[in-house]
């Protein structure tokens, strides 16, 4: 720079001659090209040994997931309980071919088979088990003991032998006198006399059970009443 006049004159300087200087590069930029261009050369071999030499932990194949299909447990029916209820005795009944009940024209047991209980006289119905609880036996028996067993008319009164079952090992004595109200009476079965036997109060009633005859026994005095119709349940076979 030159002072002239008090003022600063800058005064430039031209390059030697056969030298020209480029204005499109600057020698710093260089050394940094050359850096990056090796890294990018670095990054990219480094890439390709890891893939070809594969990695411990290349990821597996992820499995795939099958449906499981649940089959329901067999279920095991649940017993039922059996009813612990005994069965009632039935009371007999006549079958559809036969009569139900026997009258003058009624032959019991006249196909010859064996019965479980003799037909009683038409006119007279059983009774069911809160009857005969409230009011006794008709002279048709009935139920729980519904069997008859033995009958006989003799000249005062109708008598029945109504039986659990057609044993005859616990029977009830039913009579009814002539124009008196029926009696239902406990009774026992006396082997010596062959009769059955029963007491109302100081009564006793005795029905032969080989001619049906009916004795009936009051203080002392005793009457006789011959049958004139009689009928037995013959459970036993006949001995010779």
């Amino acid at each position: 720079m030159l002072a002239t006049g008090g003022r600063l004159v800058k005064v430039g300087r031209s390059p030697p001659e056969g030298i020209t200087v480029s204005q499109s590069a600057s020698p710093r930029s260089k050394p940094v090209l050359v850096v990056v261009i090796l890294l990018l050369v670095a990054g990219v071999v480094a890439v390709a040994l890891w893939r070809l030499g594969g990695s411990d932990d290349e990821a597996q194949p992820l499995p795939v997931a099958t449906r499981q299909t649940t089959t329901p447990p067999a279920t095991t029916p649940t017993p039922t309980a059996e009813s612990t209820t005994p069965t009632p005795t039935p009371t007999p009944t006549a079958t559809s071919s036969g009569p139900t009940c026997e009258g003058p024209d009624t032959v019991f047991n006249e196909e010859g088979v064996e019965k479980d209980s003799l037909l009683p006289d038409c006119g007279v119905a059983p009774v069911d088990e809160t009857e005969r609880q409230k009011t006794g036996l008709t002279l048709a028996c009935g139920g729980s003991y519904p069997v008859i067993l033995y009958k006989t008319t003799t000249t005062g009164a109708k008598t029945s032998i109504c039986g659990r079952d057609s044993s005859g090992a616990d029977f009830r004595l039913v009579t009814r006198p002539s124009g008196g109200e029926v009696l239902d009476l406990e009774g026992r079965y006396e082997p010596d006399l062959d009769a059955f036997v029963a007491k109302d109060g100081d009564t006793t009633y005795t029905v032969q059970a080989y001619d049906g005859t009916l004795l009936v026994t009051t203080g002392g005095q005793k009457s006789t009443q011959k049958a004139s119709d009689w009928i037995s349940l013959d459970n036993e076979p006949d001995i010779d």
